[in-house]
C-alpha cells in the first residue's frame, strides 16, 4: 500500500536490467537544474527600486535577482558548482557570474518565445536586470549595506509545495565504471487507493550519472516502460518540479503500480576510485485523502523513429506529426521536448481544428543539459479540436564539434546515428500535456 499521508515512503525492488552496458557514452550535465525548484513567475518580475547614491550594489540590486533566479540551484548540496547564498559567496564567484549571466547562459532559458505559446515557467532575465549586473560591475562590485535589500516582488509567485506528501524511494542500486544501462524499478505493492497528484518530480542523487528516469503507471512489467504503461513524468537533465495548476491533477488509480526505469551512465563522466549507490526518489505531492481535482491530467508522446544522421551531416532535418489524442473538452497545457547530444533544434507546432500551424515551443539552440517542461501560461491554453495535428522537426549535427565529451575529456568521435535510448543514438519526442474535464470522456 501507498499511504498519502505526509512524509510518507515506500521502496522499489530493481526488478531487472533492461539494456546492457552499452557503447554509448553521456555528456555531463554542467551543471543541471534542480528538479526540485518549483516553476517561477509567468512574466519578469518588478526591478529593484532605483539604487542608492554611491551606484548600484550587491544588497539592493543583484541578491534580490539571485535569490530569485539562482539560489534554487546554487546552495550547498545543490546541482550548481557553488552556492551563491551568501555575499562572500557571491563576492568570490563574481567574474564568473558575469559572463555567464549577461550571455544569457543562465539561468537557463533555451526556448525562444517570440514566436510561440507563452510559458507560465520563464526563468530568462530582463534587460533591465541584466542592466543591472553591469552597473554593479562599472561601480566596483559593491557590498551595499544588509538593510537595502528587498525581495522581488513576482508578478505571479511560485506556490509554496512545502515537504512532499509522499516519497517513493528505489532500492539503492550500485553504480560501476564503464557501465550504461536501464535499470526498471516498480513498487513492491499495488495502489489500494486512488490519490491525486498535484505536483511531482525526480530528484537524481547523482546528477553526472542519472541520464534520465521515466516514471510511469502500469501492471508491473518494467520491460513495457513507454509503450503499453502510462508515462507519468519524466526526468531529464535540466528538469524541475512539475507544478499543475488550481484544480488540475494526475490520477494513480487504485490497483496499478508505479514504476521507474532508471538509465544510468558512468561512461561519460570523469573516472573515479568508487561509485556510489543511487536511490534517486520520486517526490509526490497529492492532493488531501478523498479530494478530487476538476481535471485531470494526461501526457501524450510524439515521438519520431526515422532518424538517420551519417557522418558530417549538418541541420539534418527529421520530421514527425500525429493526430492529437486529446478527448472533447481537452485543453493542451505544456509541452516536453527531448533529444540527444546531436541535437541542434526542436519545434513543434499543432494545426487542424481551427489551429493554423500554431508554435508549441521553439528550442534554437538545443543543448541536452538543459531539458524544460514548458508549460504554457494559463491565458494561452489550446483548446482541443478534432483534427487537430501535432508536428515536430528535430534538426541534428553530426561533425567532430558536435559531439559530447567522453571520460578522457576529448570529444567523441563522430559515427553514423539512428535511433535508439543510449546517450550516442538520437531521439525526437516530445509529450503533449492536456487536462480534461472529470466530467467529460477520455478516448
Amino acid at each position: 500500500m501507498l499511504p498519502a499521508s505526509q512524509g510518507a515512503s515506500t521502496s522499489l525492488a530493481p526488478t531487472a536490467a533492461t539494456g546492457a552496458p552499452a557503447s554509448a557514452t553521456q555528456q555531463p550535465a554542467t551543471p543541471a537544474a534542480p528538479p526540485a525548484q518549483p516553476q517561477v513567475a509567468t512574466t519578469p518580475a518588478t526591478p529593484a527600486a532605483a539604487a542608492p547614491s554611491g551606484g548600484a550594489t550587491y544588497q539592493h540590486d543583484i541578491r534580490p535577482i539571485i535569490e530569485a533566479r539562482c539560489v534554487g540551484c546554487h546552495v550547498a548540496g545543490g546541482v550548481g558548482p557553488f552556492a551563491l547564498d551568501t555575499w562572500e559567496n557571491v563576492d568570490k564567484y563574481k567574474t564568473v557570474i558575469l559572463p555567464a549571466v549577461m550571455s544569457r547562459r543562465m539561468p537557463p532559458w533555451p526556448a525562444d518565445d517570440t514566436n510561440c505559446i507563452k510559458h507560465h515557467n520563464k526563468q530568462r532575465l530582463t534587460d533591465a536586470q541584466l542592466a543591472l549586473f553591469t552597473k554593479w560591475q562599472a561601480d566596483g562590485f559593491q557590498q551595499g549595506m544588509p538593510s537595502d535589500f528587498a525581495p522581488l516582488v513576482e508578478a505571479e509567485p511560485a506556490p509554496n509545495l512545502g515537504e512532499p506528501d509522499l516519497i517513493v524511494k528505489p532500492t539503492p542500486y550500485q553504480l560501476t565504471a564503464n557501465f550504461e544501462g536501464y535499470i526498471c524499478s516498480q513498487t513492491d505493492a499495488n495502489l489500494t487507493e486512488d490519490m491525486w497528484v498535484r505536483a511531482l518530480d525526480v530528484k537524481p542523487e547523482h546528477n553526472e550519472y542519472v541520464h534520465h528516469a521515466i516514471v510511469s503507471l502500469g501492471g508491473g512489467n518494467c520491460d513495457a516502460l513507454g509503450t503499453t504503461a502510462e508515462n507519468l513524468y519524466s526526468y531529464r537533465p535540466g528538469s524541475r518540479t512539475v507544478v499543475f495548476g488550481e484544480g488540475d491533477a494526475i490520477l494513480l488509480p487504485a490497483g496499478k503500480r508505479i514504476a521507474i526505469q532508471f538509465h544510468f551512465n558512468t561512461r561519460g563522466a570523469k573516472p573515479a576510485t568508487s561509485y556510489p549507490t543511487d536511490s534517486s526518489p520520486l517526490r509526490l505531492w497529492t492532493l488531501p485523502k478523498g479530494e478530487k481535482p476538476q481535471r485531470q491530467i494526461h501526457r501524450q508522446p510524439i515521438h519520431a523513429f526515422n532518424i538517420s544522421i551519417p557522418v558530417g551531416a549538418v541541420d539534418l532535418s527529421v520530421k514527425t506529426s500525429q493526430a492529437l489524442e486529446a478527448g472533447s473538452g481537452a485543453e493542451i497545457i505544456g509541452i516536453s521536448p527531448h533529444m540527444h547530444l546531436l541535437g541542434q533544434r526542436f519545434h513543434e507546432t499543432l494545426s487542424g481544428g481551427g489551429a493554423s500551424n500554431t508554435c508549441l515551443v521553439d528550442v534554437p539552440d538545443w543543448d541536452q543539459s538543459w531539458q524544460i517542461d514548458y508549460l504554457f501560461q494559463p491565458s494561452a491554453y489550446i483548446k482541443a479540436m478534432p483534427g487537430m495535428t501535432v508536428s515536430q522537426e528535430c534538426r541534428f549535427s553530426n561533425r567532430p564539434e558536435d559531439q559530447g565529451i567522453g571520460p578522457d575529456g576529448k570529444p567523441f568521435t563522430p559515427q553514423f546515428t539512428t535511433y535508439g535510448e543510449d546517450t550516442r543514438n538520437e531521439m525526437c519526442l516530445a509529450y503533449i500535456w492536456y487536462r480534461q474535464p472529470l466530467s467529460g470522456g477520455f478516448n
